[in-house]
């Protein structure tokens, strides 16, 4: 199982007029109620980590798995969405997880989270396993329950 994760809107929920708040590792505090949600998701599903969000070209995978665990989350593996070291023009997240949608296996069981509105353009088999979160909320009860929900299903998207 996969969570293509993103951070901003999803478990750093810090309005944009506000400073963000940094832990003591010097990355961005997260969300307590999104990371407990998103650390229960993780406890049934032992999932993987895909990052998406645009701060994955500033760290290392070591350096994600020493985020991640300082703030008690353990995802059974990190990796990033592509291997970029720049950011993508606006609006291309979507292709960038078409991409790695299309290169994954048919069984390969994922979810997308994500507060990223140009998910909407995403063919309808992989957005159908999207969870869209709202940018001051992050990962809410709702948005678990959906996350679950598509983990559980074992639907696998056949066509793009």
């Amino acid at each position: 199982m996969v969570i293509l994760l993103d951070l901003d809107g999803v478990l750093i929920t810090t309005p944009a007029w506000r400073a963000v708040e940094t832990a003591a590792d010097g990355f961005c505090k997260f969300n307590e109620r999104a990371t407990t949600n998103l650390a229960a998701i993780l406890a049934e599903t032992k999932a993987a980590f895909v990052l998406t969000t645009s701060h994955r070209i500033n760290y290392s995978v070591t350096q994600w798995e020493a985020i991640f665990k300082a703030r008690s989350l353990f995802p059974s593996a990190i990796t990033k969405v592509n291997n970029r070291t720049t950011l993508p023009q606006a609006g291309s997240r979507a292709s960038e997880i078409e991409t790695w949608v299309m290169r994954q296996s048919a069984t390969t069981n994922y979810v997308v989270v994500d507060d990223d509105l140009s998910l909407h353009t995403l063919p309808p088999a992989i957005k159908s396993r999207c969870v869209l979160t709202k940018p001051l909320v992050g990962l809410d009860t709702t948005a678990t329950k959906q996350v679950l929900h598509i983990l559980r299903s074992n639907a696998f998207p056949t066509t793009l």
